[in-house]
């Protein structure tokens, strides 16, 4: 096959199948072949050469480097190839020009075992990924492009989180486990009383850890408004102060230990939060929830407690002006929103703003 040669067919013929090689000057190329499955295998063959020979998993590989490139934050990035692996895992060491035409049979395989909400994300980040190819051109059309995704989204404020007193238990649990410097504690604690993104409070830095403990400085993920810096109450402070202590700045504040799966002294990811939020929520006998869960929590015993609308968003680090409509679907629960609503109400009935 010549540089720059596209691949047309195979097209029936009479009684042969055709392939056709369009050259980068136009000039075209014929080849005849008595079954279509040989002319079939003669295409993929060529369409891989075409692609250098690359595999699904390098195909994406340099999709998230075209992300980095671009800027895009790095759990952003991170989120693409889990999606990524969602939906494309079991085909990973494939050449591209497999998912050619089986991006339903794909997206069905990824629905096994998911709640609709992580299947329909990943859906939406190979459509991304699919238009990318075809940009590329390593494939001729996005394989995603008419998929229609299954099953309903879950609205945040309708998911899990915990009640006042599962989340008491937690917490109780938290400093057991704490005083024996369980570092997957400390983070769980941090999530339920500050309520930062998953990925927020492992990106933070030794330097993060401010004024003896009391504020935390979340460098933000997602947005502007998500960097920002938190009151850290002193029952969590005293456990940030201890990791600090005596590190330089720019060490990551949680640190892995040496295992079989990570070298020791690297910085913990959102998906190690996760396996020990649940962890420690196990322990505590509560529901084994995520840290999403944990800040969902947060919002609503907040909101419970008072705290204005516009307060309890920015300190999740949503943006300004449209934060409590975000907070209040993505976060809060229906009832303590519309408990809020009606005390809000009441207060303004009787002369008073809120």
């Amino acid at each position: 096959m010549q540089r720059g040669e596209r691949i047309h067919g195979p097209y029936e013929h009479g009684a042969r199948w055709r392939v056709i090689l369009v050259g980068a000057d136009g000039s075209r190329r014929r080849r005849s072949f008595e079954t279509r499955a040989a002319a079939v295998a003669y295409a993929d063959a060529a369409r891989g050469e075409a692609q250098g020979g690359k595999t699904v998993s390098e195909a994406i590989a340099a999709f998230v480097e075209h992300g980095r490139i671009k800027g895009l934050a790095p759990a952003t990035l991170e989120s693409y190839e889990d999606r990524l692996a969602a939906l494309l895992g079991d085909v990973a060491a494939r050449p591209i020009r497999y998912l050619a035409r089986r991006g339903a049979e794909l997206y069905t395989a990824a629905q096994a075992g998911r709640a609709p909400d992580t299947h329909r994300n990943a859906l939406a980040v190979g459509t991304m990924f699919g238009r990318w190819l075809v940009k590329q051109r390593w494939l001729r059309a996005d394989p995603f492009a008419d998929v229609e995704p299954a099953g309903r989204r879950t609205i945040g404020a309708d998911k899990s989180r915990l009640t006042i007193d599962q989340s008491r238990k937690l917490q109780a649990v938290c400093h057991r486990l704490a005083a024996e410097v369980d570092l997957g504690a400390i983070l769980t604690l941090g999530y339920l009383l500050l309520g930062p993104r998953a990925s927020e409070l492992v990106g933070c830095d030794v330097q993060h850890v401010d004024d003896g403990g009391r504020l935390l400085w979340i460098p933000g993920t997602k947005t502007r408004p998500a960097r920002r810096r938190l009151a850290v109450p002193d029952e969590l402070g005293v456990y940030l102060v201890a990791l600090a202590e005596g590190r330089p700045g720019g060490d990551p504040l949680f640190l892995s230990e040496a295992s079989r799966r990570w070298p020791a002294g690297r910085r913990w990811s959102r998906h190690m939060a996760y396996n020990h939020t649940r962890r420690v929520c196990k322990a505590a006998g509560v529901p084994e929830l995520a840290p999403q869960a944990l800040r969902r929590t947060q919002a609503t015993l907040a909101t419970d407690a008072g705290v204005a609308g516009l307060e309890v968003a920015r300190s999740l680090g949503h943006s300004v002006p449209a934060a409590p409509a975000v907070t209040g679907r993505a976060y809060v629960g229906r009832e303590s929103a519309r408990a809020a609503a009606v005390e809000r109400g009441m207060v303004v009935l009787q002369g008073g703003r809120r």
